[in-house]
């Protein structure tokens, strides 16, 4: 998953802020929300994803609980959450739009470009993302090399390189 972040901070498990946000996406946002850590009701399920997914959203972070991992999982729509829960949300507000917000320690401001996989997510700031991507690309470039030079010496049966 990568894209700009279109942040939500909502109520701990209240969900009005992700509905209000979700006609806003455009596509490749990635909707980061702050839920307040809240584990007790899920802020989205698969019918939540299922819509931003069709509007071009490259996947959901949530500092918050999730629903329908198993509907998520095969919707193949990437979501990063602090847990699980099979309660719904409250719908009450309060909750803001477009505003930085902190997952963790990281404050994720608008348009700060989010990164997600298997390992976890990353946050990079809009003004150093070309100089991230660049030590990104070099470092990737360096690994296949130092790939290279393992299989010219000795490939064993097991090593399969990723």
């Amino acid at each position: 998953m990568a894209g700009r972040a279109f942040t939500v901070y909502v109520a701990g498990g209240d969900n009005l802020g992700i509905h209000e946000a979700l006609p806003q996406l455009s596509v490749g946002d990635v909707l980061v929300v702050n839920g307040q850590g809240a584990t007790h009701r899920a802020l989205i399920g698969e019918l939540i994803a299922g819509r931003a997914a069709a509007q071009g959203c490259a996947g959901f972070v949530l500092d918050a609980a999730v629903r329908d991992v198993r509907d998520l999982q095969e919707l193949g729509f990437p979501v990063f959450a602090r847990s699980t829960t099979p309660a719904g949300p409250y719908r009450n507000g309060p909750f803001r739009v477009g505003e930085p917000v902190a997952i963790g320690s990281v404050v994720i401001r608008p348009g700060d470009v989010v990164i997600g996989d298997d390992d976890g997510v990353v946050v990079v700031p809009w003004e150093e993302a070309v100089a991230v991507a660049e030590a990104a690309e070099a470092k990737r470039d360096a690994e296949a090399r130092q790939r290279a030079e393992i299989e010219d010496r000795v490939l064993p049966e097991y090593w399969q390189p990723s």
